[in-house]
């Protein structure tokens, strides 16, 4: 009887010295592997930046990695690169082969340079872009090709050129935010015909936009909107949201006037 207990308790022994410690018994990644192998070439495009240390080939990009999240699905929907004075790059490419990814932000990257990808306009799910303090140059206008965006924030960049009228075709769009960049002419006179007209945002400021702010803007009912320090010049157009907002929104133009400005002379 002792003989045979032995042989049991060796047995288990045995059996327990074959199998792997807890600690390495891992759960099923979630991470889907074609997200995973996208998100690794992005890093390698950025630089390998100290923001997206987390990224590891041995990590769950769901579980373990910062800046993304995953949907319910365990596809990558957003992915979120900030606050990294070191990264020395442009914009990968590769983003737009994250096929259910909805916000692209970029923020707080003063050496981040060159154009947005025109292959973001691949992201049929995308309603954010959210690309801001950065040293982004030229003008996206390809944006309009994304139907699916519904907030536009590229403030604080060095965007040039002209704002293009597409923009309005944007059915669901009712953020739209490209202050403090170098634009120049004027604002679209098909800013007016934005679908989504209700507590809609504005914010065209710290540009060189010149002429005068269109009369179809009475149609929007403005829930934020400033185009101050820019050369527009002639008279507010009256009516709509216009002259709930106060002086501030529209000082430092070159000849602005009408309320709630001075009058015109």
């Amino acid at each position: 009887m002792e003989a045979q207990k032995l042989s049991f308790l060796l047995l288990l022994l045995l059996l327990s010295a074959a199998l792997p410690p807890p600690s390495l018994i891992s759960a099923k990644e979630l991470c889907n592997s074609e997200d995973k192998k996208v998100l690794l070439k992005i890093k390698a495009d950025l630089g390998n930046p100290y923001a997206l240390a987390s990224w590891l080939p041995n990590a769950d990009c769901c579980t373990d990695w910062y800046a993304v999240t995953c949907n319910s699905n365990n596809r990558i929907n957003q992915i979120l690169v900030q606050y990294d004075d070191n990264l020395t790059s442009t914009i990968p490419s590769a983003v737009a082969d994250l096929p259910y990814l909805e916000l692209i932000f970029f923020h707080k990257l003063p050496h981040l340079t060159g154009t947005i990808p025109k292959s973001i306009t691949k992201l049929t799910r995308l309603t954010q872009l959210w690309i801001t303090w950065t040293n982004v140059t030229g003008f996206p206008d390809f944006i309009s090709k994304i139907p699916t965006l519904t907030y536009i924030n590229l403030s604080f960049n060095n965007l040039t050129g002209t704002i293009p009228p597409s923009l309005s075709v944007l059915d669901n769009v009712n953020y739209v935010d490209l202050s403090r960049n170098k634009l120049t002419g004027s604002i679209p006179e098909s800013f007016g015909s934005f679908k989504q007209a209700s507590n809609f945002y504005l914010i065209l400021s710290h540009n060189e936009l010149s002429g005068s702010i269109p009369e179809s803007l009475t149609k929007l009912t403005l829930q934020n909107f400033n185009v101050s320090f820019n050369k527009l010049c002639g008279q507010i157009p009256q009516g709509g949201s216009l002259q709930t907002f106060t002086e501030y929104e529209y000082l430092h133009n070159k000849c602005l006037c009408g309320s709630p400005l001075p009058a015109c002379k």
